[in-house]
């Protein structure tokens, strides 16, 4: 989906406004799928004072597997952006400011970028997720399992036999 703002970089005080849904649903996130459904996309360029400001509000809904657990569960975001839109750098180190030297701006890297790069490195179903058993697999959040989590070190082995004679 591409975005003209050539208007609204030629003219002060001009606002173009623009909603649609952009499919990301074929990118991956270390290796899977996270974004099935469209993500809605309201972008406002607005030129004041010769600076045109992108605002952008994307709604969207992850679809996870916990990190601890395993379980799938979904995540929905409202997130907003704003970029500096510019016809010519002239600095191209910086990263900070979109160049449109035809004026346009393509939604669709744009929103890759803010989402995928914005994305934690750790998804969790809640934050006090217990995970699962490291003995049994047993899914610590629906109760505790009977396993003995105590590790012993083999080399203090007779002293625990030890202190069971008392």
């Amino acid at each position: 989906m591409i975005f003209d703002i050539g208007r609204v970089l030629d003219c002060e005080g001009e606002v173009s406004v623009v909603t649609t849904d952009v499919d990301l649903s074929s990118t991956k996130y270390r290796g899977e799928h996270l974004l099935k459904n469209p993500i809605v996309m309201k972008v406002k360029a607005a030129n004041r004072a010769g600076v045109v400001t992108l605002t952008i509000t994307y709604e969207y809904t992850l679809f996870l597997n916990c990190d601890r657990c395993l379980n799938p569960y979904t995540q929905d975001i409202v997130k907003n952006e704003e970029h500096t839109v510019v016809r010519k750098l002239n600095d191209n180190d910086n990263d900070d400011i979109i160049e449109a030297p035809l004026g346009v701006v393509d939604l669709v890297e744009l929103a890759t970028n803010d989402i995928i790069t914005d994305l934690p490195d750790k998804f969790l179903c809640k934050e006090d997720c217990k995970g699962l058993c490291p003995k049994c697999g047993c899914n610590l959040n629906d109760g505790n399992c009977n396993c003995d989590l105590r590790e012993t070190d083999p080399r203090l082995a007779a002293l625990d036999k030890f202190f069971e004679n008392d």
